[in-house]
């Protein structure tokens, strides 16, 4: 009788364990989604669009500065 219960018991913790296991990973790619989802649209630069709010599909200049003092300091 008690082998019978302690069977029971540990099948039915199993069994809750992978529900919840698999609802807290739903759940959080939902929530990962909703908060996470919209944000690489909006770090886009302004300066990234035309009059119009299309993304600009040209080649774009781009300029880089190097500090040349930063060398000085390598030891």
């Amino acid at each position: 009788m008690e082998s019978t219960i302690v069977y029971f018991s540990a099948t039915v913790s199993f069994i809750f364990l992978c529900v919840g296991v698999i609802a807290g990973w739903t759940a959080n790619e939902k929530l990962h989604e909703f908060m996470y989802g919209r944000e690489v649209e909006e770090r886009l630069h302004p300066e990234m669009y035309d009059e119009d709010g299309q993304w600009i599909n040209e080649e774009l200049l781009s300029v880089r500065f190097v500090d040349e003092d930063d060398d000085d300091y390598e030891d």
